[in-house]
């Protein structure tokens, strides 16, 4: 059922089978497909190893769609959905023709293998998804606050621990972010290329950090996040109602609505459960990273100091 390479002609490959997950797929120009890092490199992995690019409007070439968390409705209402609803989708390749001049790689599983780590590419993708990660963190930072102003509840120490526990992430990925940088060298094909050993630690840290903060907002929201109107509502004959007895301690009815289905989007609906799932699993399966962390870690010199430590005079 995977995608794999049924045969060849003159002018290139014939791929038959499913891939996933192609997140934006049905709305982009073009499909970047990247190799397996998983093949065992024996013949039968050849038809499996490839990389290429390929219009989305090519023949033979089909997303099946989950269902959209963009119901159509208004900002107010789906403040995050109605504006970064990003389609996740399975991409069927039946009989698919990609000319060779949009085939990168072909026939080398060893090579599909090491990809991203002898290029580089998997340095500077990380150093995108840490900076995307760290915007993130700052947006939840900002949220978190404004809650918590909004209903006076930060003078409590359990809520100052779960406000600092988020300065506290946001610091550390800032941190990582910047060593990666600032210690930076030229690879050998002269491209500068970020520090690899801090963005590691980043993309392992953020999958099980990011499952905290919908859980925070859950925890300070609390029953606020259930009892919330919609703008028909808030506009409507019930409007005076909400003014009434949905203000809270700094803002009036409409204003808290409108603040709490921005928590509510990204900690309880469809569209938040959807982003603590895709952090997750962004890089792959957390455990099988760590076991990839610790095996690619460099940790004898610290050994040695261990060992020298031990057998001192």
């Amino acid at each position: 059922m995977t995608a794999r390479v049924v045969s060849e002609d003159d002018n290139g490959i014939v791929v038959e089978g499913a891939r996933m997950l192609a997140t934006i797929g049905p709305t982009a120009d073009e499909l970047l497909v990247f190799p397996s890092t998983v093949l065992r490199g024996t013949p039968e992995d050849a038809p499996y190893s490839f990389a290429f690019a390929i219009p989305c409007d090519a023949p033979g070439l089909r997303f099946v769609c989950r269902e959209s968390f963009d119901y159509g409705g208004s900002h107010f209402d789906h403040p995050l959905s109605t504006r970064f609803e990003e389609m996740d989708a399975v991409v069927i390749f039946d009989k698919v023709h990609v000319p060779y001049e949009r085939v990168f790689m072909l026939g080398h599983p060893e090579l599909c293998n090491t990809f991203y780590s002898d290029t580089g590419a998997v340095v500077h993708m990380s150093h995108q998804v840490v900076t995307r990660t760290t915007a993130k963190t700052e947006f939840v930072l900002g949220l978190v606050s404004a809650l918590t102003e909004a209903i006076g509840i930060e003078k409590f120490s359990h809520v100052q621990e779960n406000v600092a526990e988020i300065i506290v992430a946001l610091e550390i990925l800032r941190g990582l972010l910047r060593a990666s940088e600032a210690d930076a060298t030229v690879n050998a094909y002269g491209v500068l290329t970020p520090k690899w050993e801090p963005l590691n630690a980043a993309r392992n840290y953020y999958p099980k950090l990011y499952q905290r903060f919908p859980e925070i907002i859950r925890k300070l929201g609390a029953s606020g996040l259930m009892s919330l109107p919609t703008e028909a509502d808030v506009s409507g004959p019930a409007s005076a109602d909400i003014a009434q007895y949905l203000q809270s301690a700094t803002l009036d009815g409409a204003e808290r609505v409108r603040l709490f289905r921005l928590a509510w989007d990204l900690a309880v609906s469809a569209f938040g459960g959807r982003q603590a799932l895709y952090e997750y699993y962004f890089f792959g399966d957390p455990v099988r990273m760590a076991g990839a962390l610790v095996s690619g870690y460099d940790r004898q010199p610290y050994v040695d100091r261990v060992q020298e430590f031990l057998h001192r005079g």
